[in-house]
């Protein structure tokens, strides 16, 4: 049953509510001295001078939107060199959806009183009406105007061709200048290699490692640091960090406030000291067991066969990246080493052999969770039908009475649904990001692209294809045994769900993206640290977190996959996509600017994902549109869109073999221009040092009994975008 219009208005009223409350918030919170940790971490961060911070007067009361101007103005020079090329690319994909969908809302213009017009001479009552009244099922078996809507199809697909070519186009010359003007860093000489032979008898794996690149690599390799196991040394200290935190909260609050306790056990006997006094004591036992058990692992060979070996240029290191080190393929393999912030060290220990077991065992269990969740969207489908929910047995009177008060069947069909929806879904992506850590890859930059590609995955599945078929789990393994099918089940099923997704783009885009600016989490808990630990407002201690692309990213792509399959079929949805994207470009791009600090740089490696997922969308609308020719005028005509998925095919494998290997693989051409470029510079001494215990272990650098000022979190992740890594 599809939603009447009146229900679509009403989650589009409590969702504009909603997003003008959180930005006027935003607009008032902002400028308070008190949050400038919660909302200009990184301005605080490279000090800054925050002009749009007010002492407490009635102006700074007053709500503005001048931050929208702000942000609007930042260029994408200002951007690459704050936050990098993988926030420029995040913010190109806002850009080119926006391009897209704008494209797709003229259209949409046209279409939508092509179908109302079919059997409506004037929109009276407009507002009690299905929406379907405005979408293709209002068309009639034959019809002519199906020919207009032939021709949208091929006008869209050949736009998102464009489009597409052009940003790949940019991007990959974006990333090849990034990668020309990139500094000398670690990981542009360095390569990690894993499956390092059990060595002979009286050897050690360092002594394995260096005799086979010596003799193998003999004009390029320079040295190697071994990968320990010191995972033990983590938890030492991270006990550590936290007592110094302790006696550091301690020392600012007044002596009067300090209970001295005894010193023997549980505080019941011997003589009395200070707590600042007792901590010290154990901070520095715990600082001698730290040392001790650091010269344990660097003396005792605690070794893992794995280590990261470096190389005189980058070069040599691509070389031996990018090629098979020996003759059986499961010994001495290599890859890129990640950048050393971006190292997940507790996956270098996991055994190379292992590697494909844990794939396999974290596949099955995504598959299964996949599986299981179609059980609480089905409750959510259900929650969404207000007949289905006054027909069920268990459903108590004094609910089915409420559910016929005016406009609360509108509020339970338009916007409860889609609201539980996302509530549902917002433990999913930390969930992914876990099994990929526990997948074993050594970045935590490829652990959160393997999410993401997980959550999209997950989000097509039970999300889209689950809410369009609304069907039984039986039917739909039936439906996916007989391909032939596809296209006719989709024709038939796609246009009664626009309104749900029509409503689940306002809730978490027009509401989610305000909620996401106002940092409502982050809020709270700064307020807790003034008023309960007494942090000094005028110097507060700086959490930065990093951008969640494995979490945004395929909400984006998932609505882009809505965009380009509706855009034809129900031609009023592609504005509110419009919005989506408009206003998702200005907050993250606020936010990128002034609260994310990048955790890792990859030089834009989220795109081929982002374009093949498009290319995916488009694919999927074309196929769709061959099920509803053929059910709607004939299979002549439903051959005639056959040609649109082979060209779709055409372009993917173009892009896959133009501008893909730009991304994965650095050629000899490029490399050697930059090793030139530098010993032009006289760049030699800068290189060694860049590489000096830049893979020692961080467990095993040496600990201070004194924090300085630097060995905080607020240290920058990212110095400059001409600083950053080159892979």
């Amino acid at each position: 049953m599809a939603m009447e219009i009146g229900g679509l208005l009403t989650s589009a009223g409590i969702n504009i509510g909603l997003a003008a409350l959180f930005l006027l918030m935003y607009s008032v919170f902002s400028k308070q001295p008190n949050n400038a940790g919660v909302y200009f971490g990184r301005d605080l961060l490279r000090q800054r001078k925050l002009n749009k911070l007010r002492e407490r007067t009635l102006e700074s009361f007053i709500p503005s939107v001048g931050w929208i101007v702000r942000a609007w103005r930042f260029t994408e020079a200002e951007v690459l060199e704050t936050a990098g090329l993988d926030a420029l690319v995040f913010l190109r994909v806002f850009n080119l959806s926006t391009k897209l969908f704008a494209i797709c809302a003229c259209l949409g213009a046209i279409l939508a009183p092509l179908y109302y017009t079919v059997k409506h001479d004037s929109p009276s009552q407009i507002y009690t009406e299905s929406f379907d009244h405005f979408t293709i099922l209002n068309l009639n078996h034959g019809s002519k105007r199906y020919w207009v809507i032939f021709g949208s199809v091929y006008f869209i697909s050949f736009c998102a061709y464009i489009l597409l070519y052009l940003e790949y186009s940019s991007i990959t010359k974006k990333r090849l200048e990034y990668l020309h003007n990139a500094r000398p860093q670690p990981d542009q000489f360095s390569v990690l290699v894993r499956a390092i032979p059990k060595p002979s008898e009286g050897k050690s794996h360092s002594d394995m490692v260096e005799e086979f690149f010596t003799e193998y690599h003999p004009g390029s390799y320079t040295s190697h640091q071994m990968i320990y196991n010191a995972g033990h040394i983590e938890s030492m200290i991270h006990k550590f960090e936290l007592l110094q935190d302790e006696i550091g909260w301690m020392k600012k609050l007044d002596p009067s406030k300090r209970k001295p306790k005894r010193a023997g056990l549980c505080g019941l006997y011997g003589p009395k000291i200070d707590p600042i006094e007792r901590l010290t004591a154990k901070l520095e036992d715990l600082h001698g067991k730290i040392r001790q058990a650091q010269h344990d692992v660097l003396h005792k060979n605690k070794e893992i066969p794995a280590a990261v070996v470096t190389f005189r240029n980058r070069r040599g290191a691509a070389v031996a990246a990018q090629s098979q080190q020996a003759e059986n393929p499961m010994s001495w393999v290599t890859e890129w080493a990640p950048e050393p912030r971006d190292v997940y060290w507790p996956n270098l220990s996991v055994s190379f052999s292992q590697l494909w077991i844990r794939q396999i065992f974290v596949g099955v269990l995504v598959f299964l969770t996949t599986i299981l969740y179609t059980i609480p969207n089905a409750f959510v489908q259900g929650v969404g039908n207000i007949n289905i929910l006054k027909n069920w047995k268990y459903m108590p009177k004094i609910v089915v009475v409420i559910l016929d008060f005016p406009g609360v069947a509108w509020f339970v069909e338009g916007y409860l649904s889609t609201l539980l929806l996302a509530a549902l879904l917002y433990f999913i992506p930390p969930m992914l990001l876990a099994l990929s850590q526990l997948e074993g890859p050594s970045s935590k930059s490829n652990q959160e692209r393997n999410a993401a590609a997980k959550f999209f995955y997950f989000l097509a599945g039970p999300v889209f294809f689950i809410q369009v078929l609304s069907a039984s789990v039986l039917d739909e393994v039936e439906f996916l045994t007989d391909p032939a099918e596809i296209p006719l089940r989709l024709a038939s099923d796609i246009p009664r769900q626009a309104t749900f997704f029509m409503s689940y783009i306002m809730t978490t885009g027009w509401a989610g993206f305000p909620l996401e600016i106002l940092q409502i989490g982050l809020l709270i808990l700064n307020m807790l640290k003034r008023h309960t630990l007494k942090e000094d407002s005028n110097h507060p201690e700086l959490e930065l977190y990093s951008l969640p692309y494995y979490r945004v990213i395929p909400q984006l792509l998932l609505f882009i996959l809505v965009g380009l399959v509706y855009a034809v079929i129900a031609p009023l949805l592609p504005p509110f996509l419009l919005v989506y994207f408009a206003l998702g470009y200005v907050v993250f791009k606020n936010q990128i600017m002034h609260v994310y600090e990048p955790a890792y740089e990859t030089g834009g490696q989220y795109w081929p994902q982002v374009h093949n997922r498009i290319v995916a969308a488009l694919f999927l609308m074309q196929i769709t549109f061959v099920g509803i020719f053929q059910t709607s005028m004939s299979t002549r005509v439903s051959a005639l869109v056959v040609p649109l998925p082979i060209l779709t095919i055409l372009y993917y494998q173009y892009c896959l073999k133009r501008f893909y290997p730009v991304f994965v693989r650095f050629s000899v051409e490029s490399t050697t221009k930059k090793d030139a470029e530098d010993e032009r510079k006289g760049m030699k001494d800068e290189i060694t040092k860049c590489l000096e215990k830049a893979y020692l272990h961080p467990a095993l650098h040496p600990v201070e009994l004194t924090r300085r000022a630097s060995d905080s979190n607020t240290d920058p992740l990212l110095p400059s975008a001409d600083s950053s890594s080159m892979a």
